[in-house]
């Protein structure tokens, strides 16, 4: 079992690049199930396990994948004919969500268990033509060619504008997406899309049209700098009244994190070599801003907690609320929302993370507790982060990441 050790109070200063983003690599892989001719050739791709599984399941469906690793370049082969359609297999809701649009528009058919994706994308690939039955709790979608048509998301959720765009690109028509997701990820995508010869437009903002084409090709394609990893760093520096410079970073998709840092007193300056974090001794309590990335909630509530008032957040899971409260957060749940309360003086101990997710925000808590914190099942960082824990270390962090064998 991995464990991360923290040594808490230590100021981060320095500088460091942060990785090509997981998420958005896990999307290209994805899109280059549409390509039924040329290679997509990939730069700057994270050397994450979240990319080696997409790797697997790509190869499993019978696309040839070439990997260099040191290089961080991945080649994926398209296929003429593509006729793997069974997603059942897969536990992630993110991946299967992503899969399902494009493998029907690729495929005509795809197969679900009955609760394995969204019930708005299930709803949407019907309203694009797609015929779904259920038998012994297992999905059956099928289709000709998608048909465009006019969708309206009641959440604009990312993962569905993804998966609902990929669907459309090879529709007959015209797809409407009204209320889209305007994430940096359905941005990129678009842009991704349109190199392989589709046409999307309006990517970033509530209607996205979508033209459908009959085919797309491979291409050569750069994946950007995570900002996910960025908002991290920028937050570990915040954390800490550090001073670090985040290198690589797309200046647009960290633009909510450095609204969010300066309305709390930190001062964030865009240089040309990254964007600079210096901190502040005095943080002032704020909500999350607009642009902050939702998913970094749980990693923001860790410096909003060292804030000197009270703040508001969004419910988190319980397992990871119950984590910090073990190191002395206070944390209460009211109107479905967080109320934290600072500043507070986080201590050192052992807690569990369960996912990605959690161990960035128990590794984030244990640079601002005092004395030791031990994060069990540190792994999962490198599920989504290449090497955060040694970048960290980089900044002066007293942290280890070590393999202890289970008892």
């Amino acid at each position: 079992m991995k464990k991360i050790l923290i040594q808490g109070g230590q100021r981060l200063r320095g500088s460091v690049a942060v990785a090509g983003s997981t998420a958005l690599a896990l999307t290209a892989q994805v899109a280059a199930l549409l390509a039924s001719t040329g290679e997509l050739k990939l730069a700057n791709v994270a050397d994450t396990m979240n990319v080696d599984t997409m790797n697997e399941r790509l190869q499993k469906m019978g696309l040839a994948v070439t990997v260099n690793k040191p290089t961080h370049q991945l080649i994926i082969q398209s296929q003429a004919k593509l006729t793997a359609d069974d997603l059942t297999a897969i536990t992630s809701v993110q991946v299967a969500s992503l899969m399902a649009g494009p493998l029907l528009a690729r495929t005509g058919s795809v197969r679900l268990n009955e609760d394995q994706v969204p019930d708005e994308i299930i709803a949407d690939l019907r309203r694009l033509g797609a015929d779904v039955s259920l038998n012994d709790e297992t999905l059956a979608i099928k289709a000709g060619r998608l048909k465009g048509s006019h969708l309206k998301l009641t959440d604009s959720d990312c993962l569905n504008t993804q998966s609902l765009i990929m669907a459309a690109v090879l529709a007959d028509g015209i797809t409407v997406i009204e209320n889209a997701a305007c994430d940096f990820e359905v941005i990129a995508l678009a842009n991704l899309l349109n190199k392989m010869g589709a046409r999307v437009h309006g990517a970033g903002t509530k209607i996205v049209r979508v033209q459908g084409v009959t085919f797309l090709h491979g291409c050569d394609y750069e994946i950007a700098g995570d900002y996910l990893e960025a908002t991290a760093l920028m937050l570990a520096a915040a954390i800490t009244n550090g001073d670090v410079i985040i290198e690589n970073v797309h200046l647009q998709s960290v633009q909510g994190v450095i609204n969010q840092l300066e309305r709390m007193g930190c001062t964030v300056v865009v240089q040309q070599n990254g964007v600079r974090v210096l901190g502040t001794a005095v943080l002032l309590p704020a909500d999350p801003q607009s642009l902050f990335p939702s998913t970094m909630y749980p990693e923001l509530a860790i410096l909003q907690l060292l804030a000197n008032g009270k703040s508001s957040n969004a419910v988190m899971d319980q397992r990871l609320l119950d984590q910090l409260k073990k190191m002395q957060a206070s944390v209460q749940a009211a109107d479905g929302e967080l109320i934290l309360n600072g500043p507070a003086e986080l201590s050192g101990i052992k807690v569990v993370a369960f996912d990605a997710g959690s161990a960035l925000t128990l590794t984030l808590a244990g640079l601002a507790a005092k004395g030791l914190t031990i994060v069990e099942n540190g792994a999962y960082l490198g599920d989504e982060f290449e090497a955060l824990p040694a970048k960290l270390q980089s900044l002066g962090a007293s942290l280890q990441s070590k393999n202890f064998e289970s008892a």
